[in-house]
């Protein structure tokens, strides 16, 4: 851990963000909370020194995570230095929880894991799409705010500031889905598989606040191994990435499909997937009253199935105790007081009355067990037969005052038969569908035949007619002038030639590439640069966001600088903006992004919105660029909330 010179409480970076309070420490970085004076709110500064190996890293990608608007990814709203100190500005995060927290007291309910690591998955899905990545995925980057609301944090930004490896972003989408599988992973269990996986390419981070998952030959034990109820397919999931074979999902979205569909709110209860049973050592000191064999094998069984209640027997109850222990972990029954008297029965007659609740135990164990056997699967079924089997050889073989060995939850699992894992469940077929009849297949067949060959006709008819004329050419309309009367001179006639009156449209010019334009520092979003001339104008080209719509007094605007695929003579330039916005539009050959020196202007136009047209109103030299500035930006739906917004640019 380093500490930031420069940063503590009252300190002001950027002449705006006052810092209050450390709430976290990283190899390279400091979390603060901060107050915004400008726009008195809080904020989270995540601080660092601007002259340290990261410092550069992290600021550009700040820049492009604040181009990636998901409600699930936490907002950058602000980069900058301050004497000597990198600062990246995010929203408050108030009442959020990181999973790292709420797993303190074991793992979570399976479909509240579904739908945290489903939604994550979901927004990194996205930023996957402009080439972001996460690459540091820990629980402490998943939270929960209090509303049940998910947030990612540490888009790029995290793996900049902690100096992870840069990869393709093919590995990159590889090693984020495989950190969410560990997220899921711990979210079951409560404990933290400390694997690499790939040979290394995701390596086994460091601690995370969380036990450390068991670990077997090639990998770590089954969420299944650790905890019951846990579904089959996140189980198989998680044994597949994190086991000997390294396999399963390849993106974020590849593992949203396996895992979908998820709960649209959060879980009633979190509730710790794992059943909790005392240990044999906390069995021993409170010295039980030994019972039957069969009711403790019948307890077992209720156990393995993932239920813990209340069994009646005549004359008197039993309740079952559950403790924290681990895979060695018993359950047992403590002497019950009598229901009348309040006072502990004698032995004999506690044994008379255990006897006749034998068979209701029993009953109540194969009834839990068949009744979430599918989430269970076939390996705690086995082990409830075995210790019902084993309940009924010692009753048969012993008299009521049986002092004999005690069956516990252990011994029963042991004895159960080898079982393979049940396969996961079809995430969105519920049925398979049924095979067509043959009559069915012939039609069918019969149909795709006509097809065939109707597109066979129409393609044989096209080739045929290349090279004819379908028919005499258009006719041009001209309107020719004539002069008032022929001029006559040495015995020749002269008439005006004809002319047109319609110019032809200017043609359009391709847009090959382009770059962020910013006075003050030469960048400005310059990832989606390419949105601009992409075709598609539901896609947009946006800036970080301002706190006025002058872009906070400090530049005049901000815009993109386009290159054209050969030196043009402008006519016009058509804009698609999304919100009203004051624009200028020049054409130039500089390269600079910073500087409008030797740019020649082609016009402007104030509350431009939509599809809108500026043409020159001069003859221009040829150029190479076009330079399109929004010199007012235009606000958004949050107060003191304003960006440079253009969908497209076409160049004529």
């Amino acid at each position: 851990m380093t500490h930031v010179q420069g940063v503590g409480p009252g300190s002001v970076l950027g002449g705006r963000y006052a810092v209050t309070l450390r709430t976290s420490e990283g190899t390279h970085h400091e979390r603060w909370r901060a107050n915004d004076h400008t726009l008195e709110r809080e904020v989270v500064l995540v601080c660092f020194p601007a002259g340290s190996s990261v410092a550069a890293a992290a600021l550009d990608a700040a820049r492009r995570a604040a181009g990636i608007e998901d409600s699930r990814l936490v907002r950058v709203l602000d980069v900058g230095t301050d004497q000597g100190v990198g600062f990246i500005v995010e929203e408050p995060l108030t009442g959020a929880a990181p999973l790292s927290h709420l797993l303190q007291s074991g793992g979570l309910s399976p479909d509240e894991v579904r739908r945290l690591t489903g939604e994550a998955a979901t927004a990194l899905d996205k930023a996957t799409h402009r080439g972001l990545h996460h690459l540091a995925l820990t629980p402490s980057s998943l939270l929960r705010m209090s509303d049940g609301a998910v947030k990612v944090r540490g888009l790029a930004t995290e793996a900049a500031l902690t100096d992870a490896d840069r990869l393709s972003d093919e590995r990159a989408s590889r090693a984020d889905a495989v950190g969410l599988v560990k997220i899921a992973y711990a979210g079951l269990t409560g404990r933290w598989p400390m694997v690499s996986v790939d040979d290394g390419l995701i390596p086994a981070g460091g601690p995370v606040g969380l036990e450390a998952a068991p670990t077997i030959v090639g990998g770590v034990a089954a969420p299944s191994e650790i905890a019951v109820g846990v579904p089959n397919d996140l189980d198989l999931i998680c044994r597949m990435t994190l086991g000997s074979g390294r396999r399963g999902p390849v993106s974020p979205g590849d593992l949203a499909l396996q895992i979908a569909p998820w709960p649209s709110e959060q879980a009633s209860s979190d509730g710790a997937t794992g059943i909790g049973l005392r240990s044999r050592d906390d069995r021993e000191s409170l010295e039980p009253t030994r019972v039957m064999p069969s009711v403790r094998a019948g307890a077992a069984a209720v156990g393995a199935a993932g239920a813990a209640g209340v069994a009646g027997v005549a004359g008197g109850s039993m309740a079952g105790a559950a403790g924290d222990s681990g895979p060695s972990s018993t359950i047992f029954f403590d002497s019950v007081p009598d229901a009348q008297s309040g006072t502990t029965p004698a032995r004999g007659a506690t044994t008379e009355r255990l006897q006749g609740g034998v068979a209701a135990a029993g009953a109540a164990a194969a009834g839990v067990a068949g009744a979430i056997g599918d989430k269970v699967g076939s390996f705690a079924r086995a082990a409830a037969d075995k210790a019902a089997s084993r309940a009924a050889e010692r009753r048969s073989a012993h008299d009521d005052d049986f002092d004999g060995e005690d069956i516990g939850l252990v011994d029963a699992l042991d004895e159960a038969p080898a079982t393979r894992l049940e396969p996961p469940l079809p995430v969105f077929g519920r049925e398979a569908p049924e095979a067509p009849s043959g009559a069915q297949s012939r039609i069918a067949l019969a149909i795709v035949g006509v097809l065939v060959l109707i597109a066979l006709f129409i393609g044989i008819n096209n080739v045929m007619k290349i090279g004819q004329h379908d028919g005499p050419a258009p006719a041009v309309t001209v309107t020719k002038t004539r002069t008032p009367a022929a001029t006559q001179t040495q015995g020749t006639t002269t008439q005006a030639p004809p002319s047109t009156t319609q110019a032809p449209p200017a043609a359009a010019v391709s847009v090959v590439g382009g770059t962020g334009f910013d006075p003050e520092d030469g960048t400005e979003a310059d990832q989606n640069v390419k949105l601009t001339f992409d075709g598609d104008p539901s896609t947009q080209w946006r800036s970080r966001w301002y706190g006025t719509a002058s872009f906070n007094g400090n530049k005049d605007g901000v815009g993109v600088l386009l290159d054209l695929s050969a030196p043009t003579v402008v006519k016009e330039v058509e804009l698609v903006l999304p919100a009203e916005q004051n624009v200028t539009v020049y054409a130039t050959d500089s390269g600079s992004t910073k500087s409008l020196d030797g740019a020649q202007k082609i016009g402007s136009m104030k509350k431009a919105n939509g599809t809108v047209v500026i043409k020159t109103s001069g003859q221009l030299q040829p150029a190479s660029k076009i330079l399109v500035i929004v010199t007012k930006a235009a606000p958004a739906e949050a107060a003191n909330h304003y960006r440079a917004q253009i969908s497209e640019v076409t160049v004529r």
